[in-house]
């Protein structure tokens, strides 16, 4: 996608469907003509910029009325984009939204494309890509504590370290260019300083990649599948997790044919789960199909809840379901627990295989926040989220700061070794320009782009 700061771009700005109020967004220098040409204010009177403006749309090329609406102009550069920007305020009806939207079309403007103005905003300076990224987060968040990190990094919590990061770093080669172009003026570099300050750097970035595996659960929510042989409540603990009937529950087995997916809020944490057909042979080609799907499902989760009926006896179905999460993060739901543990808690925490286990009774919704609670502790462990307070990162920063810390690495091991400071300087311009992939600064058209169609028309 070319950016072209003589285009102008509109799109509707509100998700499809029915609503009280939708929203057009017009960006480029030909925003005011666009007033001029469908909006007849209430008053009349000179378009001040970030004033709201009462009045009647009009479709200019056939001079009808489209609808009553408000009005905003915002004068660049004291905009979302940097640029002039109209935003008009009208009914939700998609019918009307539409209309209104080909108006604005017919006078010299364009459909923008997927983000083009969180694009536009960035390529004017007015975000980071830190910062871009973190305005998608916030739209897809799912739980109130994913949007908390999203604004975080929308805050530039994030951009801030990389550049504290970075400016250190262009600091310290400034340092060691003055020692070697004034070798005769300046003393030379004291090695064991600047390898103590390549080390901080890296720790720090190590803290940073600690929170890689919790931005993903919090990003995009942890793929968790709710397995166990049929008949043991998998459905009625999707339903209590819920705290709704989502799932169809009777007492013959093999209810669930297809898998179900459903975004559960574990205390702020998102969990995609999906509740999957009971594992044992099929009785017919329908549940075959199910059981097929539920262990394909297994096989790219990354979490698991498996269910066992503690009113009976772990029988081999059950120690089948246990070796399916062999090694991976698992949570041991004993489910039925009204119905008396058969075993009791202790030996079917032996069956668990070093799994927490947690006995409920899903049809009373008996001990679920107790079970929330031990899954969020169980995952939060399994993925740290560094220090309180700290913004998330992302598969790409990840990628980047890997990048960065394996140049500061060779310019620590350079140090250790007595090498020359030329071959320093050069691991940490490397360090530098790969920290600068993070927030934008340096970074190709190939990955503003592959950022920007991760958006959606409008935003």
């Amino acid at each position: 996608m070319l950016y072209n700061n003589e285009d102008t771009i509109a799109a509707i700005a509100t998700p499809p469907g029915d609503g009280g109020i939708g929203i057009v967004r017009v960006s480029g220098p030909e925003a005011s003509f666009v007033v001029d040409k469908i909006f007849q204010a209430d008053k009349k009177k000179p378009l001040k910029s970030h004033q709201m403006y009462h009045g009647w749309l009009k479709d200019p090329a056939q001079n009808r009325l489209l609808d009553k609406a408000n009005l905003c102009f915002m004068k660049a550069p004291r905009s979302y984009t940097g640029e002039d920007i109209l935003e008009i305020f009208c009914h939700g009806g998609r019918a009307v939204l539409e209309r209104v939207l080909e108006a604005v079309l017919s006078c010299k403007v364009r459909l923008a494309e997927k983000g083009e103005f969180s694009k536009r905003a960035f390529l004017n300076g007015k975000l980071d890509l830190t910062q871009a990224e973190a305005v998608l987060d916030l739209v897809k968040a799912e739980t109130k504590k994913s949007a908390g990190f999203a604004l975080m990094q929308l805050e530039g919590k994030l951009s801030q370290k990389v550049n504290k990061i970075r400016n250190e770093l262009i600091g310290l080669i400034s340092e060691i260019e003055v020692a070697i172009d004034f070798e005769e003026e300046v003393k030379g570099i004291n090695v064991l300083k600047v390898k103590d300050k390549i080390d901080n750097e890296i720790k720090i970035i190590d803290e940073m990649l600690k929170t890689s595996e919790a931005g993903k659960i919090f990003r995009n929510g942890l793929a968790t599948v709710i397995i166990g042989k049929p008949n043991v409540g998998k459905s009625s603990l999707m339903n209590a997790l819920l705290d709704e009937e989502r799932v169809i529950v009777t007492s013959m087995p093999g209810t669930t044919r297809d898998a179900i997916e459903e975004v559960v809020n574990i205390n702020g944490m998102p969990l995609k789960i999906i509740d999957t057909a009971g594992i044992r042979e099929p009785k017919d080609e329908a549940e075959r199909v199910g059981v097929e799907r539920a262990k394909k499902e297994a096989g790219a989760a990354e979490f698991f809840l498996v269910v066992i009926d503690s009113s009976n006896k772990v029988d081999d179905l059950d120690r089948q379901v246990l070796r399916e999460v062999e090694g991976k993060k698992a949570v041991v739901v004993l489910n039925k627990k009204d119905l008396g543990n058969y075993n009791g808690e202790d030996g079917y925490a032996s069956v668990a295989n070093g799994h927490p286990a947690f006995p409920i009774s899903a049809k009373y919704k008996d001990g679920i926040r107790e079970l929330k609670d031990c899954i969020y502790t169980y995952v939060e462990g399994q993925a740290s989220s560094g220090k309180e307070g700290q913004a998330l990162v992302n598969m790409r920063h990840k990628e980047c700061l890997m990048k960065a810390r394996e140049a500061l690495y060779k310019a620590s091991m350079s140090c250790s070794e007595g090498l020359s400071p030329d071959f320093i300087a050069i691991d940490l311009k490397d360090a530098v320009v790969a920290l600068g992939e993070v927030t934008g600064e340096i970074v190709s058209d190939e990955i503003i782009n592959t950022v920007f169609e991760q958006f959606c028309v409008g935003k």
